[in-house]
């Protein structure tokens, strides 16, 4: 797909308030410092320009692309080395990062410290700092951004929590915080799914609801800065079928959560179906209604008042689905852009989806629907990115800046733009 309207997305983000003005994860391989490579990962830090550790966490990577998680009933521990590869990822956030010039090779007590590497990470003209050091006696930060219980499925983060459930993937309800009162907004309800296959020229609909939607997280890594879930996915057909299985990951931060799915298609669309296509709507609660919810398409200039009480709607807004949308009363609220590496003439009657009152007991159904007409055979990267707000915005602008004009990362062996992004 050709993402030509750069500008509709960043007329997105800058209508999600801060969005990452405080929380920019910024993913990083060993690749970019080979002096570093073969460290035990254990005596690694990552310390600021007063030799003060700032939170990280480093994921070790499998040869096949595997991360490394270490918890969880099927642990993957036994393919770690322990050492610091060149594929290896070290994940931190853009404001743990400071301008300050000096640091360079010390630590607290000012003493120099072996194994040294710098790193500069900008945006435009703003150029931030930090050393990765070979130094196990610096402490650890104790500060973390991420708290996951695995036996709950209960993600909490600054600014949203995340319901999940033991065989589906998605989130069964989820917040967002109120930065005015400290606590969590209880905005959705579950997350709809709705798959719909045509047969014989589109006579024959099969439906599919997220209840067919499988997806077992039987390992995972809890760290700092992300939570990593990795997941066997799969559809229930129905009598005992099940489609062919697919592997997951669920990367959640501080503020914002990514999903990487990999589709195969093994044959040509078009081969079997017409067409088919699916939907994914939150469902947001009624219990929202007073607080001035409006679900936004900025590049379309399309909006509406969620507030129960008003003149039903059930529209598709027939319009491709990659300038991504909003949900926001102008305090709090959440923003998704669903990205798929396809020629959009491949998928015309997708579009956007607002629905008033739910059709599961909630205030509105809104979100996406993504159609499919007759792709060829193939890989297909679909991504999925949902943000969470801050109040207040004081820097709106940095906001686009994560997608849009992802961080550039310099060291000793050159420069490489954020890995968050720009990871194949």
């Amino acid at each position: 797909m050709q993402f030509k309207p750069f500008f509709h997305i960043a007329i997105f983000f800058l209508l999600i308030l801060n969005a990452f003005a405080a929380a920019e994860p910024v993913v990083i391989n060993g690749a970019m410092f080979p002096e570093l490579i073969g460290t035990p990962v254990s005596s690694l830090r990552l310390i600021n320009s007063k030799g003060i550790s700032v939170p990280f966490q480093i994921d070790e990577v499998t040869d096949s692309g595997e991360y490394v998680c270490p918890q969880g009933e099927c642990p993957n521990d036994k393919q770690a080395d322990g050492k610091f590869d060149k594929q290896d990822e070290l994940v931190f956030l853009w404001e743990d990062a400071d301008t300050g010039a000096g640091g360079v090779g010390k630590n607290a007590n000012d003493t120099t410290v072996q194994g040294t590497a710098l790193m500069t990470i900008s945006h435009g003209s703003e150029n931030r700092r930090l050393w990765i050091v070979n130094d196990p006696a610096i402490p650890l930060s104790a500060k973390s951004y991420c708290a996951y219980d695995h036996a709950e499925q209960y993600l909490r983060t600054p600014f949203y929590y995340a319901q999940f459930c033991r065989d589906r993937f998605h989130f069964t309800r989820a917040g967002t915080m109120d930065f005015e009162n400290g606590s969590y907004l209880d905005l959705t309800k579950e997350l709809r799914v709705e798959i719909v296959f045509k047969l014989l020229w589109g006579l024959i609909p099969i439906r599919y609801t997220e209840k067919s939607i499988v997806c077992h997280v039987k390992r995972y890594k809890a760290g700092p800065v992300r939570l990593i879930r990795r997941g066997d996915f799969y559809l229930k057909l129905g009598l005992g079928f099940k489609g062919s299985c697919a592997i997951v990951y669920q990367m959640c931060y501080p503020q914002v959560v990514k999903v990487p799915v990999n589709v195969n298609l093994p044959v040509r669309f078009k081969s079997f179906f017409s067409d088919a296509y699916i939907e994914m709507t939150p469902v947001i609660r009624r219990e929202v209604a007073d607080k001035g919810f409006h679900f936004l398409v900025p590049g379309i200039g399309y909006s509406c008042d969620l507030s129960s009480g008003r003149t039903c709607i059930d529209t598709l807004i027939r319009t491709m689905p990659d300038k991504g949308y909003t949900v926001s009363n102008g305090r709090q609220g959440y923003g998704w852009i669903m990205r798929v590496e396809a020629d959009s003439s491949l998928l015309s009657g997708s579009g956007y989806i607002v629905r008033r009152p739910s059709k599961r007991g909630g205030m509105a159904d809104c979100g996406f629907r993504l159609t499919v007409r007759d792709l060829p055979k193939g890989n297909y990267a679909i991504t999925n990115w949902v943000f969470f707000s801050k109040h207040p915005a004081a820097s709106a602008g940095c906001d686009l800046l994560t997608i849009l004009e992802p961080a550039v990362i310099s060291t000793s062996s050159g420069t490489s733009l954020n890995l968050l992004v720009n990871k194949k």
